[in-house]
């Protein structure tokens, strides 16, 4: 993801940035670039395409700046693309983390008066601010007025050499923290960032910006203007840690960041989705093809345009695909890759492509293969996830795929309000299952044999899949998932007091009174049983984990942070290396 710094004190505020642009390396970026207010008033800019560590120094006049890595959502990866972005005049520079969902439409009405340099959502931002400051107001009311007409996700940071006494910096659902020094003033994405230069630390929430000078700083809200008293904390880690945010592990930070990696879904631009939708509707054949836990992805969404829409849509096994898919040009194959390297999918996809068909892809890495291969991309803004087991990213594939379910739904007239007003309490859906990681921790402690199956029915046969390749990938554990419609049908023969079974209940309908019948079937074979349950525990289970209740449809977003946590706790106890398990890769981009 993205990476914002800022400084304004008594130092050469590019070196300054500079050095705490390269504690951000880790968050992965493609793009970076810097910009001063020398003491004579002129704005210094500095943007490259590659890594910042490949550059020694970075030479501008001035005490203040601010400094940008980019992961990108939208634009190439390009030098037009990097921030900082300026306004017309070159008088104010803004760089920008996050989404902003309506950029076409205001686009579209400021290119009446502004020149635009770049394909990024962000650049509207900064002339916005522009055009309403022309109009005598500060820059402060220039951004707050501003940040009125945006929707969507972001961080920012903004000077100006018409007030080159401070910056402003606001923040909605993407993370912003300012560092506190003597006589001078830090802003970060993250306290990795200034942590060499100040220990001091005051995170900003969702609704507020700062003004920041070298004395210090104001917090308002962004609704109202209204000052906001808050306390500053003391950050006693190591830049280590820090690069974690204080978690012990990649994975458990990228768990604890899907609420955040949903958002950005949700605000994934709506013409994006929608011409996904159409390619679906006018095809005659669709496939969905991906590997591991993107097949998984495919598989959940298959439901989705079945009870949506009422629209086959094949999800398959890329390496599969090449077998047995039957492809011609009325066919339409979307690779769903989180890297856009992985071997199978591109080969799948460059296959259909010769055959004729049409190619689009879900994925996280601009510029990557699949990215290429494809007529039409979406960005799944989930930024980078560095442990190898794939967590975020799996939430906001699903995210994406159902708003195209949603979309398509609407398109053939089909009622969806119910579905997309619940859609958008995902994030909280989410954070309510996070607060539940201790009482997963201590369930995980519990379980003791080296065999489990997991086990749901209809849109979370696939969930079951993938909790048991979270689970068997780094805690190193035999774990098979399958439906629970199939366990008469063998494996309940293996059913005993060595073999726990995991299984995941949604809140209520036939899936939820079935899988409860298969449940007394295995505990009638001395089975235990680990039930996630939505609403309300089961009783007769060894052990219950109850889940927020909500609808069927949205379940295998709820389950997946509770059996990935399940997997996380029990993989750290057994002292498994759980970023980096054995004989596994990111990206797997060999045959």
């Amino acid at each position: 993801m993205c990476g914002i710094v800022g400084y304004i004190g008594y130092r050469e505020a590019s070196k300054v940035i500079h050095e705490c642009l390269k504690n951000l390396e880790y968050r992965g970026y493609d793009s970076w670039g810097i910009a001063t207010i020398s003491n004579k008033n002129e704005i210094n800019l500095i943007k490259e395409v590659g890594m910042i560590g490949d550059i020694k120094e970075v030479k501008l006049l001035g005490s203040l700046g601010i400094g940008h890595t980019r992961w990108a959502t939208h634009g190439g990866v390009e030098k037009k693309n990097a921030h900082p972005h300026l306004d017309c005049k070159k008088s104010i520079a803004l760089v920008h983390n996050g989404i902003i969902s309506n950029f076409e439409e205001l686009r579209k009405k400021l290119e009446k008066n502004h020149a635009f340099t770049s394909d990024t959502d962000t650049e509207c931002i900064v002339h916005l601010i522009e055009e309403i400051k022309d109009n005598d107001s500060s820059l402060e009311n220039a951004v707050r007025k501003a940040l009125s007409k945006v929707k969507g996700t972001y961080a920012l940071a903004i000077i100006s050499n018409k007030e080159p006494d401070k910056i402003i910096c606001a923040r909605n659902e993407s993370p912003l923290i300012l560092g506190i020094g003597k006589n001078e003033m830090f802003i970060g994405s993250d306290i990795a960032s200034f942590l060499k230069f100040t220990k001091k630390a005051l995170p900003l929430d969702d609704g507020e910006y700062a003004i920041v000078t070298s004395n210090g700083y104001v917090v308002k809200e962004i609704a109202t203007g209204k000052e906001v008293k808050k306390e500053p904390i003391i950050v006693e880690w190591s830049l280590e840690v820090a690069e974690k945010q204080g978690y012990p592990h990649f994975m458990l930070k990228e768990i604890y960041e899907e609420p955040q990696a949903i958002t950005q879904a949700l605000n994934v631009y709506p013409e994006d989705i929608k011409k996904l939708a159409e390619m679906i509707k006018n095809a005659n054949t669709v496939y969905l093809t991906g590997a591991g836990t993107s097949l998984h992805a495919c598989m959940i969404a298959e439901y989705w345009f079945a009870k949506l829409c009422n629209k086959l849509v094949i999800a398959i096994d890329s390496s599969e695909l090449i077998e047995k898919g039957v492809v011609d040009e009325k066919t339409l194959v979307v690779g769903v890759t989180q890297s856009g390297e992985t071997y199978d999918t591109l080969l799948a996809m460059r296959q259909a492509k010769r055959k004729g068909a049409k190619v689009a892809s879900i994925v996280n890495v601009i510029g990557s293969t699949a990215t290429r291969i494809a007529e039409h991309v979406i960005l799944q803004a989930s930024g980078i996830e560095i442990a190898v087991c794939a967590t975020k990213t799996f939430v906001s594939q699903l995210v994406i795929l159902l708003r195209v379910a949603i979309e398509l739904a609407k398109m053939q007239g089909n009622k969806t309000e119910e579905i997309e007003k619940e859609l958008y309490l995902l994030p909280e859906y989410i954070k309510e299952v996070l607060k539940l990681d201790s009482e997963i921790k201590k369930v995980a402690k519990e379980l003791k044999v080296k065999n489990y199956l997991f086990i749901g029915r209809g849109i979370n046969f696939p969930s079951a899949l993938e909790g048991a390749l979270k689970f068997k990938e780094i805690t190193y554990l035999h774990a098979e998932g399958m439906s629970a419609g199939l366990l008469k049908h063998g494996t309940i023969s293996l059913i005993d007091k060595d073999k726990h079974t995991i299984s995941l209940i949604p809140a209520a309908g036939n899936n939820s009174t079935r899988i409860k019948s298969n449940i007394q079937e295995v505990k009638a074979r001395n089975g235990e049983v680990l039930a996630f349950t939505m609403g309300m525990p089961l009783e007769n289970c060894d052990f219950n984990i109850t889940l927020p209740k909500c609808n069927e449809l949205l379940s295998p977003l709820v389950f997946a942070p509770a059996y990935q946590l399940l997997a996380y706790h029990k993989a750290v106890e057994l002292g498994r290396n759980v970023d980096k398990p054995r004989a596994l890769a990111k990206s797997v981009t060999v045959e």
